[in-house]
């Protein structure tokens, strides 16, 4: 046991203080500008309304008596849930404030009265506190204000632009990608720090750039002006003042043709991009360095959505002091939003706000994306200067880092497996061993994950999740649904949050079925709809408590799953199956197919025959579309399944079925099921199966729905007694043959129509009866 007493709720008010004063809120209650006030309200006719209840801060617009906001603080390790609750009842509705907040210093609950709902700010969830300005507005405008400031532009809006300065730049000879990269990069982040820099005069602070430097004082400059000013002046400016290393902007532009810069200004002139969505702006990006960086192109990469990244930084807490690192930064989401995470909770004095820019953020990509997320962390306040271009792995770390926030590119080879032990050129696993190795002690890492990597028997596999498991503490699981990174990927993934430095006791799983956005692929992104289960897993996560979507799994069981750690593999465990319900993996032996190479033609040439899904077309199969050899048999995993085997087909076209009429071998779509004995049989599977809800169980697709074997053993069968199966199948074999009637007289009603329009216009009648089968 520690010798350590615990924190108290004080301890949360101590850091909300902070994070309220580098808010800009005047908390000293001695102040005629005191905005902020503690156990009580302003007036005295409002603290009579808490009857005697004392809230924990009640905020005001300032210069007024009027309250726009509640908080109540709680200790870590209590719910947030039921703080949000009494603060209403006791706080809020008696005041007549619609907005309040909760909070354990770590991590901060919103909800607005009026929707009963989380604040929403441009489309996203609120999960930080606001300047006054920002709760002032919301207090006058609604639940669902957007920044009237902020401009929102499409993705295809900036597409255009950015492909069109693209071609410019390609027509002036600037052929290699990442040169037309660097070019554009030049000036579209000239326009931001512009940007940047007319924002903090108008907040009061001091500018770093002078007018004279900043993009109005050459846009409208004639061409051959524009040039030379921004090559003598503009440029070697830039590089004293933003570029402390000197690899993030160019000292000239390469571009020689003034008319061609002129172009690209004019355009970009247009654009207000400091208010526009982050997300929007990456995918541009990363449109113009799939256009025009060739190493862009192979890597796999997709941008993590902001609301991941801002949660997984927020349950992960980092703090001031804290170095964090990030193996595959990208663009640099989640090294930013660590950066503005600490920042907002950390005294601004000069020199926390040195190691904050020096000493605090650590990124590594080995595209050129990395000078994206250079100049993203200049723009959001710096700490650019480690941040660097290189391969990861290539370079080992030890011990240097207190938090590692990263979603690796999955499926990735490596020459540098020896490195880290592995005799292996799988990227995957050795990504997990780098971020192990490289956190210090009682560091923790909140990482996405492919989900194959949690539950794949591929040795390499198996053995990095032991070390995981022993090594380090694993606290929690995620499972995410599989259009949370869409359009991007539907690669089904999970977070993984763990601890360095002790063996794991007990890991709690949460199931984030729905997260705040449509359930969508286009490529116009995901409208956010109303359910999102990232609010309950924020309220669960200190407790890590049990609910129809969480459950915790001690230790012991992983050893005996070969330490998978999918959620799925322990579903049914935790959660009570339904009355009368057994798992389908009890019931039957489950046999998977596979195909033979196709590079071998003469393996498809033989006798035997190979179903596929496109054969699960009547109960019973005897003849398929392609038939193997016995060579083919004999050289691959195909493996011969007896006459009387149920076919079920697992992959995309989920829950069809057919009834081995002979023996026969199938692909690695279909799995065949021989029950083990009498508790079911084939007959009643082949009736059953195709009805059940597999949507549990398939939310982890990548193209539609799909199981794997893994989980096709836990999916639960309801098993009746043996005499209410034969009478159900009895029934069934009757509806089935009446069925079959009915489509003989389908098919013979087509036949005599054809007929009699045939009769009547001398029409062939294959012609026009081409369509009778669909009847």
């Amino acid at each position: 046991m520690s010798h350590l007493t615990k924190t108290l709720e004080s301890a949360t008010r101590k850091r909300l203080d902070l994070m309220l004063l580098n808010l800009g809120w005047n908390a000293d209650e001695h102040s005629n500008n005191c905005n902020v006030y503690t156990e009580r309200a302003k007036t005295v006719a409002q603290n009579k309304a808490f009857k005697g209840k004392k809230p924990d801060y009640v905020l005001y617009k300032a210069g007024t008596d009027t309250p726009i906001g509640i908080i109540e603080t709680k200790r870590s390790g209590q719910s947030l849930a039921k703080a949000l609750s009494e603060a209403v009842a006791k706080y809020a509705t008696p005041l007549g404030v619609n907005t309040v907040f909760v909070t354990d210093g770590s991590l901060i609950e919103t909800y607005d009265t009026r929707s009963k709902s989380p604040l929403m700010l441009d489309d996203q969830i609120v999960t930080e506190f606001l300047t006054e300005r920002q709760l002032v507005k919301y207090a006058e405008h609604g639940a669902a204000l957007r920044s009237p400031e902020r401009v929102n532009y499409t993705k295809r809006e900036l597409i255009t632009i950015f492909a069109d300065a693209n071609n410019l730049l390609r027509k002036e000879g600037i052929r290699e990608g990442i040169e037309r990269f660097s070019e554009f990069s030049n000036l579209l982040f000239l326009q931001l720090i512009s940007e940047i820099e007319d924002d903090r005069e108008n907040n009061g602070e001091e500018r770093i750039l002078e007018p004279t430097y900043c993009w109005e004082s050459f846009c409208n400059l004639k061409p051959d002006m524009m040039l030379r000013y921004i090559n003598n002046t503009i440029l070697p400016k830039l590089g004293e003042e933003y570029n402390h290393s000197s690899d993030v902007f160019q000292r000239a532009l390469l571009l020689k043709s003034p008319e061609s810069l002129q172009k690209i200004v004019s355009k970009l002139s247009a654009l207000k991009l400091l208010d526009a969505d982050s997300d929007i702006k990456g995918d541009a990006f990363e449109y113009f360095l799939k256009n025009s960086v060739s190493v862009g192109t192979d890597l796999g990469e997709y941008f993590t959505p902001r609301h991941i990244v801002k949660l997984m930084v927020d349950l992960v807490d980092p703090k001031f002091g804290d170095k964090v690192y990030d193996p595959a930064c990208g663009t640099g989401g989640f090294l930013i939003e660590a950066f503005k995470h600490i920042k907002n909770k950390c005294k601004q004095t000069r020199a926390n706000i040195d190691i904050l820019k020096n000493d605090t953020i650590y990124g590594r990509e080995i595209s050129g994306t990395a000078k994206i997320a250079k100049m993203n962390m200049i723009i959001i306040g710096d700490g650019h200067n480690n941040v660097v271009q290189t391969d990861s792995l290539k370079n080992p770390v030890k011990g240097e880092y207190n938090i590692i926030l990263t979603n690796f590119p999955f499926s990735q080879t490596t020459d540098y497996g020896s490195y880290y032990g592995f005799p292996s050129d799988d990227a995957n696993p050795i990504f997990i061993k780098h971020v192990i190795d490289a956190l210090v002690d009682g560091g923790t890492a909140a990482v996405v994950v492919p989900e194959g990597l949690l539950f794949d028997e591929k040795p390499d596999y198996v053995r990095m999740r032991k070390m995981l498991l022993t090594s380090c503490e694993v606290t929690a699981v995620i499972k995410l649904h599989a259009f949370v990174f869409k359009p991007y990927t539907g690669q089904p993934t999970s977070i993984v949050i763990f601890k360095k430095g002790k063996p794991t006791k007990k890991v709690w799983f949460f199931d984030v079925r729905e997260d705040g956005f449509k359930k969508s692929g286009s490529k116009l992104g995901r409208p956010p709809i109303q359910q999102n289960d990232l609010i309950k897993l924020r309220q669960l996560w200190r407790d890590k408590e049990d609910s129809e979507q969480s459950f915790s799994v001690e230790a012991k069981a992983f050893g005996e799953q070969k330490y998978k750690l999918s959620l799925d593999n322990y579903r049914r465990s935790q959660n009570a199956p339904q009355q009368g319900t057994l798992p389908l993996g009890e019931l039957c032996d489950i046999v998977i197919g596979g195909t033979p190479s196709r590079r071998n033609f003469n393996y498809f040439t033989g006798d035997k025959p190979w179903a596929k899904i496109k054969d699960l077309r009547d109960m019973y199969i005897n003849d398929t579309e392609e038939n193997i050899t016995a060579e083919a048999a004999a050289n691959s995993s195909v493996k011969l399944l007896p006459k009387g085997t149920l076919l079920f087909s697992f992959k995309l076209s989920v829950g069809r079925v057919s009834i081995a009429g002979r023996e026969l071998y199938t692909n690695e779509a279909i799995a065949g099921l021989i029950p083990k004995d009498d508790r079911v049989s084939v007959k009643y599977l082949y009736y059953v199966l195709p009805r059940l809800d597999y949507s549990t169980y398939t939310q982890r697709a990548t193209k539609g729905m799909t199981l794997n074997k893994e989980i096709l053993t836990i999916v639960d069968v309801p098993v009746p007694p043996p005499e209410a199966q034969k009478a159900m199948i009895a029934e069934m074999d009757r509806r089935e043959e009446q069925k079959r009637k009915y489509a003989l007289l389908l098919r013979k009603m087509a036949e005599e129509q054809n007929k009699v329009v045939a009769d009547l216009v001398s029409v062939r009648p294959a012609m026009i009866g081409h369509n009778s089968d669909a009847l």
